[in-house]
Parts: structure tokens; C-alpha cells; sequence
């Protein structure tokens, strides 16, 4: 199927926005920079940012899900998939860690508004579908037991990485015990599903 011009324009300006709004942000700080300013920094009119994006927030999603793309993992028959789905959910956290605590309140605070449960989804609207794979192929190389419900314990997985961010965005320092403790929280609920090798 052929890409017609006008959505290839679309795109186009979708990405110059967030190319605009990644810079601004990078040398004003979230908190200062504006529509306004973001809208002449991509060239575009200002009503026309607010077709793309309505509000700061949105575009601050957009960053925040972007910034997450490459984290890619897919296990092979011979990979630990637990670890791997571990590997998953610490590189998300770890990717929002490094950013602003500020931009991370006001994704929460949007998703809410927007009723996106759970508020990782804003990362990656895929992950529980992602998070629910790995656990299958977990189950498939003999790792998880079988009858182990594998969406459900991907909302559990969810919810936790939520949760790590959620204490990591409004608790300051203590909030970073949050992030860390999160790999050993996910074995912790996976631990009465796991079959020993051998």
C-alpha cells in the first residue's frame, strides 16, 4: 500500500514538532518551554500544533514513548525469557529515570485525565501485550508453569513498573529505591510460577 503525500506530510510535521519540542525542552527546560515557542520552533502555526499535539503534555508523551522504541527484546529458545522480560521493564524504567521528574508528573497526570490505565501504557501502548508474550514463551521453554494466566500476571508487571515510576516521580530521593527494587519485585511474583531447570 502506497503512503499518499498528505500522510507523508503528516508525519513529516508530527516529527518536526517532536524534533522542535526535543530541543527546546533540552536547552529551556520542560517547565519553561511553551506551545507557543515550540510551535515557531517547528515552523508550524500555532493552531496546527495543537492539531497534532493538545497539549504540552501529549508532546511530552510522545517524547517519553519515542525515547522507548528501541527497547526491543525477543527471546530465543535458548534465552532465559524471565530474564529477558525483566531486562524489558527495568530499560523502560530506567529510560524514564533519566529524564525529567516534571515531565513524568505531567504524563501521569494526563494519562489519568485521559482514563489510560495503567499509566506505563503511555511508554509503550503495547507492553502488556509484550509483557504477556514473554511470559508465554517462558511458559513454552519450560520456565513458567503452564497454567499460569499470562495476561493477568502482565498487568501485575505493569502495574509494578506503575507503581516504581509513579514513587519515583513524587517521592524525590527515595523514589530512586522504587526503580531499583522493581527487578527483584517482578521475581518476587513470578518466583511461585517458576519451574527449576533440569
Amino acid at each position: 500500500m502506497l503512503t499518499s503525500l498528505r500522510e507523508k506530510k503528516k508525519r513529516r510535521t508530527r516529527a518536526d514538532i517532536l524534533a522542535a519540542a526535543a530541543d527546546l525542552i533540552e536547552r529551556e527546560g520542560y517547565r519553561n518551554a511553551n506551545m507557543r515557542d515550540i510551535a515557531a520552533a517547528a515552523d508550524v502555526a500555532y493552531q496546527t500544533l495543537y492539531n497534532y499535539f493538545p497539549s504540552k503534555a501529549r508532546i511530552a508523551l510522545a517524547l517519553l514513548g519515542r525515547s522507548t522504541e528501541d527497547v526491543e527484546v525477543s527471546p530465543d529458545d535458548e534465552a532465559d525469557v524471565v530474564g529477558t522480560l525483566l531486562s524489558l521493564a527495568d530499560s523502560l524504567a530506567q529510560r524514564v529515570v533519566a529524564g525529567d521528574r516534571e515531565v513524568w508528573r505531567e504524563v501521569i497526570v494526563e494519562a489519568i485525565r485521559n482514563d489510560q490505565t495503567p499509566v506505563v501504557r503511555c511508554l509503550d501502548p503495547t507492553l502488556g501485550e509484550r509483557f504477556a508474550g514473554l511470559l508465554g514463551a517462558a511458559q513454552q521453554h519450560g520456565h513458567l508453569d503452564a497454567y499460569l494466566d499470562t495476561d493477568a500476571m502482565a498487568s501485575v508487571i505493569e502495574s509494578l513498573l506503575g507503581s516504581a515510576l509513579l514513587a519515583w516521580a513524587t517521592s524525590g530521593e527515595h523514589g530512586q529505591e522504587a526503580i531499583e527494587s522493581l527487578p527483584g519485585n517482578i521475581e518476587l511474583v513470578l518466583k511461585p510460577y517458576q519451574r527449576s531447570a533440569g
